[in-house]
């Protein structure tokens, strides 16, 4: 498995798992009440999208080490860096412009972070031409010509 191809998979990861972490939140400062809502609860379809998009990232190393040759795990790789900017795209809208009345939390981040780390992951594994793993084949050796 190439360096970078456990990057992206951490990084798909993440973003994965920040969708159920807490995103927005609604603090009444008058009641001393504090309402947290995940990416599930406050997105409509952009969670939808966002989980989608993180599949490519998290099977970039899981091909790597399940399948022979680097030909599958490069392929996914391009997969997920040509759609990884999109989920980047997706999180920063989120970001910019949160549901009205609703303050940022740890989990918006998180996804930002995770997107930014899957996206540069496979891009970074796609540009690694090392085979881990492969050995040279047996060339048998002759006697130079007379």
């Amino acid at each position: 498995m190439r360096r970078a191809e456990l990057l992206a998979g951490l990084g798909g990861l993440l973003l994965l798992v920040s969708l159920f972490l807490p995103w927005y939140g609604l603090q009444d400062r008058s009641l001393q009440v504090a309402d947290d809502y995940t990416a599930w609860q406050a997105l409509a379809v952009i969670d939808v999208l966002v989980a989608i998009l993180a599949v490519p990232a998290i099977l970039v190393p899981v091909l790597s080490l399940a399948t022979r040759g680097p030909a599958k795990a490069i392929a996914i790789a391009v997969i997920a860096s040509a759609v990884g900017w999109l989920a980047i795209l997706l999180v920063a809208v989120r970001l910019i412009f949160p549901p009205h009345g609703l303050d940022l939390r740890y989990g918006a981040w998180l996804a930002l972070a995770g997107a930014l780390l899957a996206w540069v992951g496979s891009w970074l594994s796609m540009r690694d031409e090392s085979t881990p793993g492969a050995v040279a084949p047996e060339i048998p050796r002759r006697p130079a010509p007379a």
